[in-house]
């Protein structure tokens, strides 16, 4: 079975690279180094990728334009785990009405981010809003 491909969209080259060290065991990771040209790869490759990994704050587009584009470019149902620094009840709040699955938290914990993506695929399990809004 293929490995399933996980569009990383990340202004920071270094947490990109750290992702991709984590999870390219695993998975078929392609890079977008900013949200413009995260919407451009899943436009033209919608239907190769089955997950994104989008973190919000980002310079030209960031996060949340994003989730608005995908939301208006009929791309909704692609899975999305928000990476942040900044997993606050605003930002958990302001992503509800998307189609977003989980929240990671930087700086990475490889076991907990490799967990994570597992649960997702394996067995389609969503966060808990709850556990974020402690």
């Amino acid at each position: 079975m293929a490995n399933k491909k996980v569009l990383i969209i990340d202004d920071s080259e270094i947490d990109r690279s750290i992702l991709k060290n984590i999870l390219d065991e695993d998975y078929d990771i392609i890079e977008a180094e900013n949200g413009f040209k995260g919407i451009e790869t899943l436009l033209s490759r919608r239907r190769v990728i089955d997950g994104v990994l989008l973190d919000l704050h980002m310079p030209i587009l960031d996060g949340f334009h994003v989730l608005e584009l995908m939301k208006e470019n009929g791309l909704s149902d692609i899975p999305v785990i928000i990476i942040t620094s900044e997993s606050t009840e605003q930002n958990l709040i302001k992503t509800v009405s998307y189609n977003i699955r989980d929240f990671i938290c930087k700086p990475f914990d490889r076991d907990m981010v490799k967990s994570r993506l597992e649960m997702f695929f394996k067995y389609g399990v969503v966060m808990n809003m709850n556990y974020y809004l402690k």
